[in-house]
């Protein structure tokens, strides 16, 4: 017993001396000098502003990717808007309330600007700009996320518009040039036919002027061009027709390897109330009754089909399915971060058509 004793306080002494001078010589097997000293670090800094870090007090860099098929999909965030429950029609205040309480919403409601860009290995799209500079400072943030996701702004070929809004099309515009150098810029004929027709200079209200503002460049430039909804502005990208949050909203749909992405635009801005009754809408529809019919059709045929669905208002990233709970109301089905990368075979398969 003594000898044991003896042995496992010499074990134990060994282990604190080792414990005590680092491992990293006995295993480098290395008796280099400056190998044996404990590696320097720098201690933390106290004051955020003085770190390399993503500052805590913002939210992650706003990019999330998505593989369909041949596309690399990159759903990007430019910020968020605040929409007050006021700003909500078609349905009593008392409905809308409770739909919001029920998502543990509150009622001024902050809904995410997003945009999507589209990389098939020879082309890359971005679909919607964000709103730049136009909007204030909780939006803007389109570029800086685009640039962290490894996609600088002169790469971008094309971008496509689903409408001319400023939080679609305002970030067009950066530091009052270009923001997209290499670009060319499509719309539907139905949504440009206002503002880029020879009278675009006698719109009044501030929102047109911002857009023509965003758009002057591009169109000095010979960039701009419109195309009839239902043609492909870009080879294997379908527009389509979606008209009543605007003249002309236009989404855009791309199919690979069995499956499909509508990229739908603004046929949602309130996620909480929208799916649950299609009814509701916003004071700001161009054509309320138009819009409501729209999103109950969309609605229908994504949930019929089971296609992706990618949203301009839908909780970042936007990107996800359509469940139909009744033939007037319906539920978002998220994409699962963990197979958004997945191949299309390791996913549910697509329905119907």
């Amino acid at each position: 017993m003594r000898i044991t004793s003896v042995i496992v306080r010499c074990l134990l002494a060994i282990i604190c001396v080792f414990a005590m001078s680092g491992c990293s010589t006995f295993l480098s097997g290395s008796e280099d000098e400056t190998s044996s000293k404990p590696t320097q670090t720098e201690p933390a800094s106290s004051n955020p502003e003085n770190t390399d870090a993503y500052q805590r007090a913002e939210q992650s860099p706003g990019f999330f990717r998505m593989r369909l098929g041949k596309y690399l999909v990159t759903a990007l965030y430019d910020g968020s808007i605040d929409i007050h429950s006021m700003l909500m029609k078609g349905r009593p205040q008392s409905t809308i309330t409770r739909l919001l309480m029920q998502a543990k919403q509150p009622r001024e409601v902050k809904t995410a600007v997003n945009a999507y860009l589209l990389d098939d290995g020879e082309r890359i799209v971005l679909v919607d700009t964000g709103a730049s500079e136009a909007l204030g400072a909780s939006m803007g943030k389109l570029r800086e996320s685009l640039a962290l996701s490894g996609y600088p702004p002169e790469s971008v070929q094309t971008v496509l518009l689903t409408h001319l809004h400023p939080d679609h099309a305002g970030g067009l515009l950066h530091n009052g040039t270009r923001a997209f150098p290499n670009a060319q810029v499509y719309l539907s004929k139905a949504e440009g036919i206002q503002l880029l027709s020879s009278t675009r200079n006698n719109a009044t209200l501030p929102v047109f002027q911002g857009i023509q503002k965003a758009l002057a460049p591009y169109l000095d430039a010979g960039l701009i061009h419109v195309f009839d909804t239902g043609a492909e502005p870009v080879s294997g990208i379908e527009s389509v027709a979606l008209s009543g949050h605007s003249a002309g909203l236009t989404g855009y749909r791309i199919r690979s390897e069995g499956e499909s992405l509508l990229i739908w635009g603004d046929i949602v801005q309130s996620a909480a109330t929208q799916f649950a009754d299609p009814n509701i809408s916003l004071e700001f529809d161009h054509d309320q009754q138009k819009a409501r019919l729209t999103r109950l059709k969309a609605m229908r045929e994504a949930a019929q089909s089971g296609e992706w669905i990618a949203g301009a208002h839908l909780p970042f990233p936007g990107l996800g399915r359509v469940q139909m709970l009744t033939k007037t109301s319906f539920r978002w089905l998220p994409i699962d971060y963990t197979q958004a990368m997945s191949e299309a075979r390791q996913r549910r398969p697509m329905l119907g058509k």
